[in-house]
Order: structure tokens, then sequence, then C-alpha cells
């Protein structure tokens, strides 16, 4: 089950609109007072310590009591949320938390909304979001110049030949020679293999995406820097839904049919950097509002699948993996 699943049940058994919530088998919150159902005179709607202005706070106690491992909570977490906002035991937790989804559905309007700014704030705090850094500190890969190349500047020059400069003018442009430069290549390249935190990786992909000059350039920087805050992009997606998914399920339609899926985007005027560009910039604004956005989001792929079928019907799209 997923987080927007778990938050629609839980705010379920305030609403009664949808299944009751079951406490997750790994967690442990104490044992109840009792097992009996809650005294009629019990009240079923508490908030406890929280306050529904201040929903981070509340984010960051269910991340800890619900979850373990990187990112999640400990045994230590949990009692100390537990004493801080008086939760006396599992059940009692349960019931807070209902409450308090309930009351930040009524604050925000949905428990889309709701879910949306839950993800959006976990986002910040993943055990990925480090590796996402354009920086990387030296402790964890070595990122030292290559013979006076840095990271980014290795990445820029790559940038700059897959978008359609030839290797020879970039090479020349940077005041390097043909040897000079495949040793530097070499040497990024073992260190990116070697590097298991793949964090080399992720500041390779950022440094070449902020380098490129592509279509979507504009749209790409101003991705990273709202990725960087953890914010929603100053820029509207340069497509709607519709048309991305048309985009990214005709390259597999393509391949299926036998076609050349790169043949596809150049039908679209793409080339592979504006791809790579777009994919980036589209994959945030998805992941920004893929919860309060699930029902256009479904209708555009559902939509994209049945004109690209009209185009190929040879293929069957229950055969492709269409999801994104």
């Amino acid at each position: 089950m997923g987080l927007l699943d778990k938050l629609k049940d839980t705010v379920g058994r305030i609403t009664g609109e949808m299944p009751a919530v079951k406490p997750p088998p790994d967690v442990e919150l104490g044992d109840s007072d009792t097992d009996d159902e809650p005294h009629p005179d019990e009240p079923r709607f508490d908030l406890a310590g929280f306050d529904p202005d201040d929903e981070n706070a509340f984010f960051h106690a269910v991340l800890h009591m619900d979850s373990d491992g990187p990112g999640g909570g400990s045994d230590e977490s949990r009692a100390g949320i537990m004493q801080r906002y008086g939760i006396r035991d599992r059940d009692h937790w349960l019931m807070v938390k209902e409450s308090v989804y309930a009351a930040l559905v009524q604050k925000h309007g949905s428990m889309n909304e709701v879910g949306q700014r839950e993800l959006n704030w976990r986002s910040e705090r993943s055990p990925t979001k480090q590796a996402r850094a354009t920086t990387v500190p030296p402790t964890t890969a070595n990122v030292d110049p290559v013979e006076g190349i840095d990271l980014e500047r290795w990445a820029a020059l790559n940038a700059a030949i897959v978008g359609g400069s030839t290797a020879e003018d970039v090479i020349r442009g940077a005041g390097l020679d043909p040897a000079r430069w495949e040793r530097v290549n070499a040497e990024w390249n073992a260190r990116m293999a070697r590097d298991t935190t793949m964090a080399i990786s992720a500041a390779y992909g950022n440094a070449f995406q902020a380098a490129s000059q592509g279509k979507y350039a504009d749209h790409v920087h101003d991705v990273i820097e709202a990725r960087a805050e953890n914010r929603d992009p100053s820029k509207s997606p340069p497509l709607s839904y519709d048309e991305f998914f048309e985009i990214l399920y005709a390259q597999g339609f393509a391949a299926a049919a036998g076609q050349d899926p790169a043949a596809a985007l150049q039908d679209k005027g793409l080339t592979i950097v504006d791809w790579t560009d777009l994919g980036t910039v589209m994959g945030y604004h998805l992941n920004r509002n893929g919860v309060r956005d699930r029902a256009r989001i479904v209708e555009s792929q559902q939509r994209a699948r049945e004109k690209l079928q009209a185009q190929y019907p040879s293929v069957a799209a229950a055969d492709l993996d269409l999801q994104l």
C-alpha cells in the first residue's frame, strides 16, 4: 500500500468513507490499556500536542512512528515523540494520527492536497537527497580535479558533445589535447564506477543537465534550483501531461513495432538532450504534483495509450511497460 492509500485509509476512520487503517506490524509503540473497543464516552478526535498549523512536525512524527530504517524512526525517536506530544500507546497514536489528518484535510480542502504536501516534505529528507546534490563531499567520493578538470567541467564538456558539438571542437575549445582528454575522461568514468554511493553519478547528472543548451535548458536550470530548495518550480511545465505521455509512450510503441525509438523523438522535433532535459523537468513536476493531480495524470496516460494504440494497431499496449 502506497503512502496516499495509507493516508486515505487514515482519514477514512474519521469520515467513514474508507476502510479502517491497520497498524504496521513492525511498529512497537507500547501496550494498550485494553484490547477492547474504546468506551463510548472516550473522545474519538484528539490532536494531542500537535498543531495543524505546524504540519511539518506532524509529518516528522508520522515518518518516525510508522517506519524504520534509513530516514525512518527508531525506538529512541519514537519514545521521544510519544513523550513530547503526549502519546500514550499505539491505539492512542492511531486515533491522534487520524485526527490530525482530518484537521489537515479541513484546512487544505482535500486528502490529495495533504498527501502531496507530505510527500513533498519527505522528499527533502529522503536518504538519497544528499546524493542529488551537485557538490559531493570529499569524504564520500574522490572529486578532486583530474588534470585540472573538475566534475562540473567534465560534465559540461560531455554535455556539449552529446548536444551536437564535435568532440574535436569541444576538446580544442577547452584547451585540451586528445590524449589529455582521454585520460581525464577515463579517470572520471573509473571514479564513477567505483563510487558505490552513486554520489558522483548524481552530481554528474545534475552538472550535465545544468550545462545543457537544449530546448528546455531554462526549465532544467529552474528545476535544479527548485529541487535544491525543495519547492515548486518557478516556470510552468513546458508540456501538458497529454503531450508528455504521448512522447514517452511513443518510443515504447515504436520499439515494439520494430522501429527506431529515436525516430519518435525526431518526429516531435526533439534531440536526445532535449528528451533527457524534458524527462528531468516533467519528472520533477510529476513528483511535486503527482498526488494532487493523480486523476488528471491517469486520464492523460490512458488517452496517450489509446492514441498510440490506434497508430500502432499491431502492438498490444498491455504487453508494454507504459508506467511512468
